[in-house]
């Protein structure tokens, strides 16, 4: 088969590499407390972009959320869960934080009450969809067990899930016949979505067996199985909720970044997915 079928390869690739590198650098350099605020206020700004994204998808169908409300809780939540994981005497941080989301969104709406239902729950549900997962990669890097290394933790649940997109997409484009869910993304096939669930469970397997070698991932083979099939099919899924969405809205990406489209399109596997390792790695 012809790679041809595949459009915009070269600039995807090279937006990747770009995107690889900077995460790398700055998963590499964490554990050091000026990297980590870094860290904190990278994941903060793709939150808020994200969750304006995801605005606009809810003004295109003619909702109106309270945009400049939402990017601010959700930037105060993730430095909340970045201090809540490196500072043990406020845990329940994050919590609070938001709680308090929820009583501020009503009352941004006490003088203006038309489709008040609506508008906050379009609102909590962007802060809960886009920000709490992304707060979770922070708790995946900085664990409570310091006998983890979250560095790890992180790289294998990108590995993993981006693994399945980059075997799903190509093994589609490229051989794909049988189409998946043709309302919400039409280029998505069966085979597509097989090949990628069996990338995640290889892919898993293979860090687990690296993780003999490296001190603080320890991951046996069954749970690499069960883990990696996991990420492997709600990797999939988050791919298809944030289409579902778009389609909704009837918006081709969540933005026009070159070669990315959005940063919604770009974390939208990952926000089903970090949940899943985090609570793992959570009970280790």
């Amino acid at each position: 088969m012809k790679l041809t079928k595949i459009r915009d390869l070269n600039r995807r690739l090279f937006t990747s590499t770009i995107v690889i590198l900077v995460a790398a650098i700055l998963i590499a350099f964490s554990p050091y407390s000026w990297m980590g605020l870094l860290v904190a206020s990278v994941i903060a700004a793709l939150a808020g972009i994200a969750v304006w994204e995801y605005v606009q998808l809810a003004q295109a169908k003619n909702f109106h959320p309270n945009s400049k409300l939402m990017i601010i809780v959700t930037v105060i939540e993730v430095f909340a869960f970045y201090f809540a994981q490196r500072h043990a005497t406020v845990p329940q941080l994050p919590l609070v934080i938001l709680f308090m989301s929820v009583i501020t969104f009503f009352l941004a709406h006490f003088r203006h009450s038309y489709k008040a239902l609506v508008q906050v729950a379009i609102e909590l549900f962007g802060v809960c969809y886009v920000a709490i997962p992304l707060c979770f990669m922070l708790g995946i890097l900085y664990p409570y067990h310091v006998d983890q290394d979250g560095r790890w933790w992180l790289a294998y649940l990108i590995i993993v899930t981006k693994i399945t997109d980059v075997g799903g997409y190509f093994v589609g484009r490229l051989w794909g016949k049988k189409k998946l869910a043709p309302l919400l993304s039409p280029k998505k096939t069966v085979e597509g979505a097989i090949a990628g669930f069996f990338c995640a469970v290889l892919a898993s397997v293979f860090l687990s067996k690296l993780g003999n070698w490296v001190e603080g991932f320890n991951l046996g083979l069954f749970q690499s199985l069960w883990l990696g099939a996991l990420i492997g099919v709600l990797g999939q899924i988050g791919d298809l909720a944030e289409s579902l969405l778009k389609r909704d809205a009837f918006v081709k990406d969540s933005n026009s970044l070159p070669g990315l489209g959005g940063i919604l399109d770009m974390v939208d596997s990952l926000l089903l997915t970090t949940p899943i390792v985090y609570f793992y790695v959570s009970t280790l």
